[in-house]
């Protein structure tokens, strides 16, 4: 009897074990693992890492909706030339708080397989910038082309269907000194002319 009372303590004990390790937290996720995939199909996605935490557009619902998307040929002359835009707008639960995370290109004709130095926005630069709007406070941070600069690589660019796909990242810096590390970023979409 006291080795059948033996065993079926030992075996209660070890079912305690295990369902208390299978309650235990999981680790928290990679947040590049929370990511829109790297896709070249123009599935419209768009997402990044900002100081770490993961950035993704949506509930935008001012300022050209939560994904903005534009490669342009605007003509000769001086406000002329190829013009690229990309913004992510998150606006959580439509309130007002709204960031953005957006990628410039002025006056150069994007090509597929080119990686772009994000500097300072003017003619002829690539450029990034995030953006914040809250309750009590905006807040730009830009690329400026000597320390805080990234890169744009477009993996993919159909001008047929017009889709460009690619990665980027950046470092930023506001008017008070701040700065912002945006990492991981990746896109897929569809762009109008």
């Amino acid at each position: 009897i006291q080795t059948t009372i033996m065993k079926n303590l030992l075996l209660l004990v070890t079912s305690f074990v295990l369902l208390s390790s299978s309650c235990k937290k999981s680790k928290p996720t990679n947040p590049v693992d929370q990511l829109p995939p790297e896709t070249q199909t123009g599935a419209n996605t768009f997402g990044c890492l900002v100081n770490g935490e993961v950035f993704k557009p949506g509930g935008a619902q001012l300022s050209g909706g939560s994904l903005q998307s534009n490669f342009q040929y605007l003509g000769p002359g001086p406000n002329g030339g190829y013009y690229f835009v990309l913004i992510g707008r998150s606006q959580p639960g439509g309130g007002s708080t709204q960031t953005s995370v957006g990628v410039f290109a002025d006056s150069i004709k994007i090509n597929e397989s080119i990686r772009y130095a994000l500097l300072q926005r003017k003619k002829g630069n690539a450029s990034a910038d995030y953006f914040g709007i809250g309750p009590s406070q905006v807040s730009k941070f830009d690329t400026d082309g000597l320390q805080y600069t990234g890169e744009l690589f477009i993996k993919k660019l159909d001008t047929v269907n017009q889709i460009v796909s690619g990665t980027f990242w950046f470092d930023g810096i506001n008017s008070n000194g701040q700065k912002v590390e945006v990492r991981e970023g990746r896109f897929d979409v569809r762009y109008t002319r």
